[in-house]
């Protein structure tokens, strides 16, 4: 955890100082361009070899005192190290402690890197201290030394001063050594308490850094060649920052003696070790350029050169440092990234902004000076053609930025390809560099991130989109070269077929042609079509090719086989056996379980949570959201019992109560008593009139389905309402065949009610599914029919029998709920006018049923919309599946053996 924060402080350190910052870095992207290319890569190469010295110095340094590295290892540290810095103040400190960190990691002594360190720093101020009295004896010659550079170049002469004694002292006298750096360490500790602070020399400090002086010591003895290499490295590091400095003088054409030159870099190098701010941010430009200033050389030569030699010495290095931040040890367990879900998020939205970049820069007018040089080179039309390529390429950065956000593969690779191309495009129609820089830049993010995009595409869907591309292509070329041939009378042309086909192809190759000259406002809209049509293929295309998965077809006979056995062997719900109805598809996960779940738009909903063995619950959660991701779906889990509410949670779902689904404990099941008085007295009133309740066995009749049927349908007209499906079933042929049913008989044997029964198979309850009765019925004929089923199902045997779920029952009535559950609340309480959620919940009470919560659950708070419009477009009973006409072996649940109610029969359970 102390890893990750230390990442977020550093990326948030990085957009400090990029917004703090911003103008100047403005004005350096504005200015390098403007150097003579020649010198500008001289400075580049120049500045490349300054570090490869400063490495080359860290590693004789190292060397000396027995500490093995590679050159090729202590360049990305030494460029991470100069980005930590920007934590706080300039001098090394942080560039020392990963240099010792990273040896540690190695397996080497901490120690004996420390004393490099010492070593090293010793040979870089000393190599600096040279050219700074250079420097300013050339001031001073010129009357133009000022106090502060004076104070400045005491201070780091006493540095350095001081690092030599203590060199000397560990040398000559070692056992002083360690009480006098107890005696700073106790001095530290006594400054931080008194302004109420950590010291920042806190541990064994004294111990270890005496150690390391000693050491350091000890080796200039026993290995002066290597001492004097790290010397030597050391100052021609400075000797290249000095020839980087001289090229940027005359990439810029401003004459600079080597006098001058020696005194400004030593003034502003100077500053930017012993100032307070981090890296001597605003200090080093300000010193470099009052010293260029003094000696001759005008304000804006001096300003221009001096931030140019900053970006090349100090941003652009910063920058690759960052990159460079996952080499470092304290950071190497979280690698400096971003969390994966922020780091898609981000680069979608960035993606989203270099679409509307492009779209800016498509009509916002080119550079002059810029333009003139582009004209050398690229004819007119290309560079029209480049500006409406650009603003095309930024409509389609647009639309793709949404589906980077879903993971999609496809939307990776065509945006990499946009890019890419609007790359090119900036470029072509005015060098706008800066537009192309940050399309190639965010290019390479997004190239660095592909392991997050996996998400696949509808197969059948890209397949379309490309036919439609090629043929709106083929389209567009006709359609242009017989308009141009047959219209040439309002244009300034007359077009052979070649030429009409030529004319075409550079209208959509360069997106336009400077030189084609409508004469009448026909002219101008047939010109205008070609693009419009050519637009609308690609925008269908690119649609077509991010397209989610679709479920094309329902699960084959062998899934379903295969399904119903693992749901026989580990169902336990009210839903085990809805689970297996054909508006399902099934997720088979390698432990064993399924997950029942049909996809609505983008959803993949699940009915319920996985079935299958216990220890393989979350194994089934966490790969199918896998195979969710992998399908560019969202997963919901639709009505989970409680048991399951762990399980999801540790996997990353939230919950939100939906309900809570009425259990009758049937040993406890009695029709005594106040509260059991009507459906007491309906039950006697209608055994009396001659009514009974019989179970009919499977399969049913077809005299006995007609009849059945043509009571659901009574049912539906009158409710004014059609089949619900996913969470409860549907009238269908072979399903109530199947299905035990209890039905109500009048005096007259006419089924007049009736309720199909559904097995839970491992738990001891039995549920119904559908409840139908016929228009016109003897009031209490329901209660009587319910009833029935629970006596029924506690002389079979059952502990408990399901009335199902009361929706929005008890949902949202605690202080602590979520607000999403007291909403749904507020409908539970106010929407009885269009349907009566009250009233259901009040007729199961009469049983006296344990209520048991249903949830669901789902990722992210954002999904919540789109998984309800799933949940209402799941059970709405829109796009039933279609009756199955052919012979299939009918599906015998347990029950299927049930006899009459009161029969000692268990129904195989």
């Amino acid at each position: 955890m102390t890893r990750r924060w230390l990442s977020v402080a550093l990326i948030v350190a990085l957009v400090w100082v990029v917004s703090t910052r911003q103008t100047e870095i403005a004005d350096l992207i504005r200015i390098l361009p403007q150097g003579q290319w020649p010198w500008l890569p001289a400075a580049v190469a120049c500045q490349a070899a300054h570090f490869l010295a400063l490495a080359a110095s860290y590693q004789a340094a190292f060397a000396t005192v027995g500490v093995a590295s590679r050159r090729r290892e202590l360049l990305p540290v030494t460029l991470a190290a100069l980005f930590v810095n920007l934590l706080g103040p300039a001098g090394g400190v942080a560039r020392a402690a990963q240099s010792v960190d990273d040896a540690a990691r190695h397996g080497q002594s901490s120690t004996s890197a420390a004393a490099g360190m010492v070593l090293q720093q010793v040979a870089d101020y000393g190599a600096f201290a040279q050219v700074m009295m250079a420097g300013l004896a050339y001031l001073a010659t010129r009357h133009s030394l000022k106090q502060s550079e004076v104070i400045a170049a005491t201070m780091l002469l006493l540095i350095v001063a001081g690092l030599g004694t203590l060199l000397l002292l560990a040398l000559a006298r070692p056992a002083a050594l360690r009480p006098i750096l107890a005696g700073v360490q106790r001095l530290a500790l006594r400054l931080g308490s008194a302004q109420r602070r950590s010291s920042p020399l806190g541990g064994n400090w004294a111990e270890q850094t005496a150690a390391g002086f000693i050491q350091a010591a000890s080796a200039t003895k026993t290995r002066p060649r290597w001492v004097a290499l790290a010397a030597g490295c050391a100052a021609l590091a400075r000797a290249f920052d000095l020839a980087t400095l001289y090229t940027l003088f005359r990439a810029f054409g401003v004459a600079v003696g080597p006098g001058s030159l020696v005194a400004g870099y030593a003034a502003g190098i100077l500053f930017g070790i012993v100032a307070v701010t981090p890296q001597g941010i605003g200090v080093v430009e300000g010193a470099t350029t009052l010293a260029f200033i003094s000696l001759g050389i005008s304000a804006g030569a001096a300003a221009v050169v001096t931030l140019a030699f900053r970006g090349l010495t100090f941003w652009l290095p910063m920058a690759a440092g960052f990159v460079m931040l996952r080499r470092l040890p304290a950071l190497a367990a979280t690698r400096l990234a971003i969390p994966e879900p922020w780091s898609v998020r981000l680069v979608a939205a960035l993606t989203a902004a270099m679409g509307l970049v492009n779209v800016l820069s498509s009509i916002t007018p080119a550079l002059a000076g810029r333009m003139a040089l582009l004209a050398r080179y690229s004819p007119l039309e290309v560079q029209a053609g480049s500006r409406l390529a650009t603003a095309l390429a930024g409509f389609a950065l647009l639309v793709l930025a949404n589906s980077l956000l879903r993971r999609k593969h496809v939307a990776w690779q065509l945006t990499l390809a946009v890019l890419a191309f609007s790359a090119a495009s900036h470029l072509l129609k005015g060098l706008d560099f800066e537009e192309a820089g940050l399309s190639t830049a965010l290019a390479v993010w997004l190239w660095k991130l592909r392991p997050h995009f996996h998400a696949r595409s509808d197969a059948p869907s890209v397949r379309q989109g490309l036919r439609a591309l090629a043929t709106s292509l083929v389209f567009t070329l006709a359609y242009g070269t017989i308009g141009f041939y047959l219209l040439d009378r309002h244009y300034h042309a007359v077009f052979s077929l070649p030429a009409a086909l030529m004319e075409t192809l550079r209208m959509v190759t360069v997106f336009g042609d400077a030189g084609l000259q409508p004469i009448t406002p026909f002219g101008r809209y047939f010109a205008g079509s070609i693009y419009a049509i050519a637009a609308g293929a690609m925008s269908y295309a690119l649609l077509m090719l991010v397209r989610p998965v679709l479920l094309r077809r329902p699960a084959t006979a062998a899934e379903r086989l295969r399904a119903r056995a693992i749901v026989e062997a580990f169902g336990r719900s009210s839903l085990a056996r809805l689970t297996l109805l054909p508006d399902k598809a099934y997720y088979f996960s390698p432990g064993g379980s399924i997950v029942a779940f049909t996809v609505q738009s983008r959803v993949a909903l699940a009915l319920g949570e996985p079935v299958g063995p216990a220890q393989d619950g979350a194994a089934a959660i966490r790969n199918f959201g896998q195979h969710c991701a992998a399908n560019d779906w969202e997963p919901a889990f639709f009505q989970v019992m409680p048991e399951a509410l762990p399980l999801l949670q540790a996997a990353g779902y939230s919950a939100i109560c939906l309900g809570h689904e009425a259990i009758v404990d049937l040993s406890g099941f009695k029709l005594e008593g106040r509260d059991m008085k009507d459906l007491r007295t309906a039950r006697n009133r209608l055994t009396r009139l001659g009514y009974q309740a019989e179970l009919l066995a499977t399969p049913q009749a077809e005299v006995v389905l007609a009849e059945l049927r043509a009571i659901s349908d009574e049912w539906l007209t009158e409710m004014h309402g059609s089949e619900m499906r996913f969470s409860m079933g549907w009238f269908d042929d072979d399903y109530v065949r199947e299905s035990p049913v209890l039905a109500v008989r009048a005096p007259t044997r006419e089924i007049v009610a009736f309720a199909n029964l559904l097995p839970e198979y491992q738990r001891n309850e039995v549920t119904i599914d559908l409840m139908r009765r016929r228009r016109a019925v003897e009031p209490g004929t329901m209660d009587f029919l319910f009833v029935s089923l629970l006596e029924w199902a506690r002389a079979q045997g059952y502990d408990t029998f399901s009335l199902g779920l009361s929706p929005l029952s008890g949902v949202g009535q605690q202080t602590g709920d979520p607000a999403v559950e007291r909403l749904l609340g507020r409908i539970y309480e106010n929407a009885n006018r269009f349907y009566s959620f009250k009233g259901l919940h009040q007729y199961k009470e009469k049983f006296g049923p344990v209520w048991s919560p249903r949830y669901l659950a789902y990722r992210g708070a954002a999904q919540l919309p789109a998984i309800g419009l799933a949940v209402v477009r799941a059970t709405s009973g829109r796009k039933l599946p279609r009756r199955n006409t052919g012979k299939r072996r009918p599906y015998r649940p347990a029950l299927a053996s049930a006899g009459p109610p009161g029969a000692p029969d268990k129904g195989g359970r």
